[in-house]
């Protein structure tokens, strides 16, 4: 993370820090010292969070925004970050990619680095296995699914008598004028 952060400096970038534990957060925190702006946890409150996020953007490239990632992670628009360091897998993807896009805002006008940081021979490798697993098998599912194609078929049903009902619609006022 040290080395990520220094070289984001060096390339006149800033950095956002998410991780799901706020023991993580306070340790981060504490280790980057005054390069550091938050943390933002969950009991941050919305005007205290946009004061750090405020200072956030006015700080100097190196400065890195540290924030718990369900907490920061929502909401946000943080554009002046260009990029972000996950600290560890989420067990919601969707989490995951809500945290990433507070750097993909409009106004970004730089490319977006995203990070994640993981362990080898931990819980972190099994996590990643588990999550492919679920998303090839909602894609399966997904793909194969008799509902979705059901689904349109109604939607074309409903349309079809959509039209028609209209059309009789117009046709009865028609006839009355």
């Amino acid at each position: 993370m040290n080395e990520l952060i220094e070289e984001a400096g060096s390339d006149d970038r800033k950095v956002l820090v998410f991780s799901f534990f706020r023991e993580n957060i306070f340790k981060i925190s504490d280790m980057l010292g005054t390069k550091c702006y938050g943390p933002i946890t969950g009991s941050v409150s919305p005007d205290q969070r946009q004061k750090i996020i405020d200072d956030f953007e006015k700080a100097p490239a190196g400065s890195v925004l540290v924030s718990q990632i369900q907490a920061g992670g929502t909401g946000l628009n943080i554009q002046s970050a260009s990029v972000v360091i996950i600290c560890e897998p989420q067990v919601k993807p969707s989490i995951e990619n809500q945290a990433i896009s507070r750097a993909y805002r409009m106004g970004q006008t730089r490319n977006v680095l995203v990070y994640k940081l993981l362990c080898e021979d931990s819980v972190d490798e099994r996590m990643l296995k588990l999550l492919q697993e679920k998303q090839e098998q909602f894609d399966a599912f997904a793909d194969e699914s008799v509902a979705a194609r059901e689904s349109i078929e109604l939607d074309s049903a409903s349309f079809t008598e959509i039209i028609n009902q209209e059309i009789e619609r117009i046709n009865a006022k028609n006839e009355q004028a």
